[in-house]
């Protein structure tokens, strides 16, 4: 009787498979933020071809029209007074929250289901997501 191998060099890892309902729900995550994000950006969009529709492209791209709404505080008093640029701008960050609640997801399944491996590369994504992100996004800007 011989006793099964541990896991090494040359020997192949256990597979734990997650459950079907796993990845069920982490492709819902993506699709439910894509279309959340799409829903407010098309509704954004015209309505704000509605009330600029006269406006030449180069006026719109030079003034910006969302740059006030990137912060909390400024994304919360436009949609409070309903101004579609900060709709605009909800759209914008649902869309690019989107995959990172996705990564998240895939790492909580992966935690807890004990696929070490592969919670460790989801972590190393969400790292290399959130550095894009929040530190070579502005450094390249």
């Amino acid at each position: 009787m011989s006793s099964p191998e541990a896991p090494g060099p040359g020997r192949p890892v256990p597979i734990r498979a997650l459950p079907d309902s796993a990845y069920v729900r982490m492709s819902l995550v993506l699709r439910l933020g894509l279309g959340v994000s799409l829903a407010i950006l098309i509704a954004g969009l015209i309505a704000y071809l509605i009330q600029h529709g006269t406006e030449s492209y180069s006026v719109i791209v030079s003034s910006n029209p969302i740059l006030s709404y990137l912060n909390l505080r400024g994304l919360a008093a436009g949609l409070a007074g309903g101004h579609i640029e900060a709709y605009l701008t909800l759209g914008l960050l649902a869309l690019v929250a989107t995959p990172i609640l996705r990564v998240l997801s895939g790492f909580y399944y992966f935690h807890s289901g004990g696929e070490r491996v592969m919670a460790a590369i989801t972590f190393a994504v969400m790292i290399l997501l959130l550095l894009g992100l929040l530190v070579l996004g502005p450094w390249v800007h």
